[in-house]
């Protein structure tokens, strides 16, 4: 089952204020299916660090995540483009090409 809340905007501007989290969502923006396992993300810090990083995007409801067997994947959570249309696009723009 899908685990997804409300986001309050001031928890999304903390969240999103680092650049290892502000990667994870581009990559999910970019990625084909808006959703990605959690092994297959590019990042340039160690597995725990990161990990801690999914960690606080998950609790400020920024990602959902779903379990497919034994693999995660995670997506933005839904309720952001309704609550904040402009936000993913505003952050979609700043991905160079």
């Amino acid at each position: 089952m899908d685990k997804c809340k409300l986001i309050p905007l001031d928890k999304i501007f903390k969240s999103l204020g680092d650049p290892i989290r502000m990667g994870v969502i581009k990559q999910l923006i970019m990625s084909e299916t808006g959703e990605m396992s959690c092994g297959s993300f590019d990042y340039c810090v160690n597995k725990a660090t990161f990990s801690h990083h999914i960690k606080i995007l998950l609790e400020a409801h920024i990602l959902c995540e779903r379990t497919e067997g034994v693999k995660k994947y995670l997506f933005l959570n839904p309720s952001i483009k309704k609550l904040y249309p402009g936000l993913v696009e505003t952050i979609r723009i700043t991905i160079p090409d």
